[in-house]
């Protein structure tokens, strides 16, 4: 992927018209852990796998999902620095736009935001595009639920469902299978644990732990991380499940 003399810094396109840098973060994000969000019938779940790399690690410390404010939760993957970086930006507009405006930021401003920000990291040669993807879910009361995803080069689109990582493709293929809008929040969990378990396959051999939150009607439409022994429950439960297909295949 040598750039040949372009990939080191971002200011400049190569010949063939590429920005090197930008595919660098975006090889970081591939190689992370995998994050997904889905839309369904009465609300929101975001969700990340990860890879506990200290036994001697406090649970719940590696964090990976985040409020940004009471009606936004965000999911970051990649360099988990960079991620945090963009979700204390994404608090910072959504504190400003309140003091300005008088009310709540719309998700769609708040993602659009983001998506600036992520991209005029790539345009000067003293900075470095984010090594991160962030899945962001809000809720207003102009546009209601969104589901947005802001990727390294700035690109920021809203979705029914998406995923970023290393098992984003077994992840995309599972959510496009089930029609996550015609089922609840409580119905779609275990599914997406289920799903979240199976696209970290190959690290297997790891100890691994989910983090899992919601924003749906019953919460008021309020980010909530949900704790961890409820995340670990259902872990175990889809593992349980995974293993039986598993036997019932050989």
């Amino acid at each position: 992927m040598s750039g040949t003399g372009f990939d080191y810094e971002c200011s400049s396109l190569s010949p063939e018209g590429r920005i090197f840098q930008i595919e660098y973060a975006e090889k970081a994000v591939e190689t992370s852990s995998t994050i997904v969000g889905v839309r369904c019938k009465d609300g929101i779940v975001l969700g990340t796998e990860k890879i506990v790399v200290n036994k001697m690690m406090v649970p719940g410390t590696d964090k990976r999902i985040y409020s940004v404010h009471p009606s936004a939760g965000c999911v970051v993957n990649g360099l988990v620095p960079d991620g945090k970086s963009l979700m204390f930006r994404a608090r910072e507009e959504a504190t400003q736009y309140e003091k300005m405006f008088g009310i709540r930021i719309p998700g769609n401003n708040l993602a659009e935001r983001l998506g600036m920000r992520a991209q005029l990291n790539t345009v000067y040669a003293s900075q470095r595009p984010y090594g991160s993807t962030l899945i962001m879910a809000t809720h207003d009361h102009i546009k209601g639920m969104g589901l947005f995803m802001v990727e390294p080069s700035g690109s920021c689109f809203e979705y029914y469902g998406c995923a970023s990582g290393r098992g984003k493709q077994l992840a995309r293929n599972e959510i496009e299978k089930k029609n996550f809008r015609e089922v609840s929040v409580n119905e779609a969990l275990p599914l997406i644990a289920k799903i979240l378990l199976k696209s970290q396959e190959e690290m297997k051999e790891k100890k691994q732990e989910i983090e899992l939150s919601i924003m749906s009607e019953e919460t008021g439409y309020k980010h909530k991380i949900l704790d961890r022994a409820f995340v670990d429950h259902l872990a175990a439960k889809a593992a349980e499940e995974i293993e039986n297909e598993q036997m019932d295949m050989a």
